[in-house]
Formats: structure tokens, sequence, C-alpha cells
């Protein structure tokens, strides 16, 4: 009240519309929205709700968006940076862990990166520092590939392990899945495919996929993709070249996603390298000369594409390079900070929770 009785003007935020509060914040960036959340209960309910988070990483996956970085695992420092190749100077910032193991991404998703350091598994959101860690199951067997995958049905993020059994090179492989709502594991059906690695980070519409082999002499290399929902293996239509498969009796076959499509790199060490993506059919984008025959010293794989048309591409985990297709030249990102040799993968600012739903535990 003042003086003379007359009430104060309030003092304080504006009253907006609600929805135009939720247009607006789902356009800012998480690290001001995590400051926004002790403004008000409001404000938390809104910024912490399933509907929002969605809107907001939809908005920041957008190709155009300036929020997608890189995140690199240095495995000599036991650093791990995230990398803002779309800035005129890149930018690389050193994430900070409570300790320093050695890190391993092995995947990438709305994000969320599935990461190995040591004998545990984390998912893992660097921007609000949520993390949720869990063993693999204790399953004997030889060589072991990982996905990550993503249930939108229910919300779920999903981890698909396979363990191909000692000695026996052709036989099918044990699958394991664990439910991050659930935060346990189960075993499902066998995998009826040669594994020989898992591409990490090759995460296309919530499905990991990798290059695989049929079992059963003849059968020829397929590209096979893990469906979260329903829980199985799907294959994807092989990029064709005159009536043979380009994946067949390649000497370097690279599988990745690039601006939003799968990507298939075919090199041929001694000439070229050709990039497939897969839109409505599999189609060459472009061909990579081998020129000074620096670049086939390494295996080859498009990560994403910068503001200027070029495409930001990793040499063998020992190098960045940004290459302009129509000039047939590339040129050295500098990340003087991170020595070979490094893991790789395009990841996304957002809001999710790596328990999936609206789970909050697991501060780094």
């Amino acid at each position: 009240m003042t003086g003379n009785g007359t009430a104060r003007p309030e003092r304080g935020l504006p009253h907006l519309p609600h929805e135009l509060i939720f247009n607006i914040f789902s356009r800012l960036p998480v690290k001001f929205l995590c400051r926004f959340k002790s403004v008000s209960k409001p404000w938390l309910a809104l910024i912490t709700d399933p509907l929002f988070i969605k809107s907001h990483l939809n908005h920041q996956s957008t190709k155009d968006s300036k929020t997608q970085k890189l995140i690199l695992a240095c495995q000599s420092s036991r650093n791990v940076y995230s990398l803002d190749y779309q800035a005129p100077d890149p930018a690389i910032t050193e994430l900070k862990l409570t300790y320093k193991p050695i890190v391993t991404i092995l995947g990438s998703l709305n994000g969320i990166l599935l990461i190995r350091t040591g004998g545990t598994l984390r998912l893992w959101n660097p921007s609000i520092r949520v993390f949720q860690q869990f063993s693999p199951p204790d399953f004997p067997g030889g060589c072991t590939i990982y996905g990550l995958g993503y249930d939108s049905a229910s919300d779920d993020f999903k981890v698909v392990k396979a363990t191909r059994p000692f000695s026996r090179k052709n036989a099918t492989s044990a699958v394991h899945v664990f439910s991050s709502r659930l935060s346990s594991w189960k075993r499902i059906e066998d995998f009826g495919y040669q594994i020989h690695g898992w591409t990490s980070g090759t995460v296309l519409n919530g499905a990991p996929h990798s290059v695989v082999e049929r079992l059963g002499l003849g059968m020829g290399v397929v590209i096979v993709y893990f469906d979260a929902t329903e829980e199985k293996f799907n294959e994807v239509p092989s990029p064709d070249c005159e009536g043979a498969n380009i994946l067949d009796n390649s000497n370097v076959v690279g599988l990745g996603v690039l601006g939003g499509s799968l990507c298939v790199v075919k090199q041929h060490c001694e000439n070229h390298a050709d990039v497939w993506v897969m839109k409505e059919s599999w189609t060459k984008l472009f061909v990579v000369p081998n020129k000074s025959r620096e670049i086939y010293l390494h295996n080859i794989m498009p990560l994403c594409y910068a503001n200027d048309g070029e495409v930001v591409m990793v040499l063998d985990s020992k190098k960045l390079v940004s290459y302009n297709p129509k000039e047939n030249s590339y040129k050295t990102i500098s990340i003087a900070q991170v020595h070979p040799q490094f893991d790789v993968a395009l990841y996304v600012e957002s809001l999710a929770s790596p328990h999936g739903g609206n789970g909050t535990k697991g501060h780094t």
C-alpha cells in the first residue's frame, strides 16, 4: 500500500499465456532451462513435463539447429569433450565427470549417450548431468556388440547386447535387452547373423544399425537394425550398383548416419570412396577421390553437415576434417586438446532423462 492507501502496482514477471511460454522455452538452450526450473513451481512443472521435453528435443534436432555438437572421448587422456563444429572457430569444451575413466562411446540418441567405463555401462545426458549406471548381464561368450535404441511407445531407452559363443564362428549370438524404465535386462530371441563388430553410434530413428553377414555359406552381407518397440531385428534393403550388392567383396565398408539418412561408405583404397545414402532408395551421394593418398591411409566416416554444406568426417578415429564435395578438398578441424585415438558421435543437447519418462536420479 502507498501512503494514501492505494495499492502499489504488482512487480515481477508479466503474465504470459501458457502456450506462448511453451513455444518460447522450447527454443531455448538447455543450460537456460535448467536455471529456469528454480524460478517458480509452474516453470519447473513445464520444463519437466514429458510433452515439453519432446517438443524441445524436436526443435533442437532440426537440421539447422545450432545445438548439435560432436562428443569426443579421448582414450589416452580419459577426457570427454563437446565440440561445436558449427562455430566459425570450432569451440571445444571439456565435460566434467566425477572421476576420469576410459570412456568408450557405444551410441548417441536424443541427447543420451551409451558409454562403457570399464566393466560398467551408462546412459548419460551430459547437458543435464544425469546418468543411469548398470552392469552388463553375466553371460559367457566371445565377441560382444552393443546398440542403443528408443521405444517411443513406452518412452524407454533400450540397450541391446549380442554375444557370440566362444570358438563357434557361424553360431547364433545370445541377445539381451536392457530397459531404462525397468532398470533390468531380459533375454530375447537369438541373433541369426555373423557379427563382426557393431558400428557404435549408428543409430537412426531410434534403432541401432550394423553391417553383418547372414549365417551360412554365401548368404551375403546385409544391414540390420534393432526395432526397440518390437524387440527384434530386421534387414534394410542393400545398396545395389548395376545389380550387385556393394556390401559384398568390399575393401572397407563403413556405416553411419548423414543428414538424417543412413549412410554407407565403400572405400577403394587405391582409387576412391563411394558415399551412399538411403532416402526412398539408395543413392550415391558423392565420390571422394584419392588425390594425395593421405585420406586413404585411414578409414573414412561422414558424421554431419556443416553450415556451409561441407561434410564433417572422421578419419580412422584420429582426425576430424571438413570435406567440400564440390571442390574435392578438405581441411583439418583443429582439436589440439584431443589426442589419438578417440571415439566420436553426433550429439544434440536435450532435457531427456536416461531413465526414460521423467526420471531425475544419478547426477554427475
